[in-house]
């Protein structure tokens, strides 16, 4: 499988693209640092998965997904986020991810979260906040 990287913490994209491919056995085709860059290139389309971190500069992940969706609505996204009390699950289906991983449990769930999507289902933190952001 071939996954893209979109996140603005580049030790992080580091360590996510070694675990893809070293210890999954992925491939990763690019990295991105913003959703502006990721959305300016033109092989986003050759991505099976796309991990999207959700609070980034310039645009977030969330904004970044709608517009991604709009011109490639196969495109698969799986939300990366720290901040688990600014991950709001209606936020993210409405947005169109399938799936969410927090930063703290990645390692653990990332795989679980890939296979649920490969397979058409949806995977989602037990813990995430059911409701809208409102703000």
């Amino acid at each position: 499988m071939n996954f893209i990287i979109v996140d603005d913490n580049k030790t992080f994209r580091e360590s996510l693209k070694f675990h893809l491919e070293s210890t999954l056995n992925y491939t990763v085709l690019n990295e991105y640092e913003d959703g502006v860059s990721f959305l300016d290139s033109e092989n986003i389309h050759l991505a099976d998965i796309i991990l999207m971190d959700i609070e980034m500069p310039k645009m977030n992940g969330i904004e970044v997904v709608k517009k991604a969706l709009w011109e490639n609505s196969f495109l698969k996204f799986i939300a990366v986020t720290s901040y688990t009390d600014k991950a709001y699950l209606l936020d993210l289906l409405g947005a169109g991810f399938k799936a969410c991983v927090f930063k703290s449990s990645i390692f653990e769930e990332l795989e679980k979260a890939i296979i649920a999507v490969q397979h058409k289902h949806f995977y989602f933190p037990g813990d995430i906040n059911l409701e809208d952001n409102k703000s």
